[in-house]
């Protein structure tokens, strides 16, 4: 069974949503894919990066929308694997601070489960 994690994450205090987004697709993302603990426990690593302006266009239909700015998604085989991330001292050394520069990480909320597809065009 492949697990998914998902860091729902909010960008640091101060910071315009272009800069967080800016900061973490091309400076953490270089630090984070580098790491080896990343490439030996992770099947797969995705950023999503919230759009404000479609966010504007669904609330205006009077959706109730998360209030995050992105979401961080791991894939792994087994959860020993995004621990053995996690606690890794390469990671802590490096990936942690880095992420202080842009995200609130008191704000970020996990998801763990798995994918179940129902629905995908051909």
């Amino acid at each position: 069974m492949t697990i998914r994690v998902v860091a729902l994450i909010k960008k640091k205090e101060g910071m315009t949503h272009e800069e967080f987004s800016d900061y973490w697709g091309k400076n953490h993302s270089k630090i984070f894919t580098s790491l080896k603990a990343v490439k030996q426990n992770l099947i797969k690593y995705n950023q999503f990066h919230v759009l404000p302006k479609l966010q504007d266009e669904f609330a205006s239909l009077g959706m109730s929308l998360a209030p995050y700015d992105g979401a961080a998604e791991f894939w792994c085989e087994k959860k020993e694997d995004i621990f053995a991330l996690f606690s890794d001292e390469e990671y802590r050394q490096n990936a942690v601070p880095d992420e202080q520069k842009f995200l609130d990480r008191a704000a970020v909320d996990i998801l763990v489960g798995e994918d179940q597809l129902k629905f995908q065009k051909a």
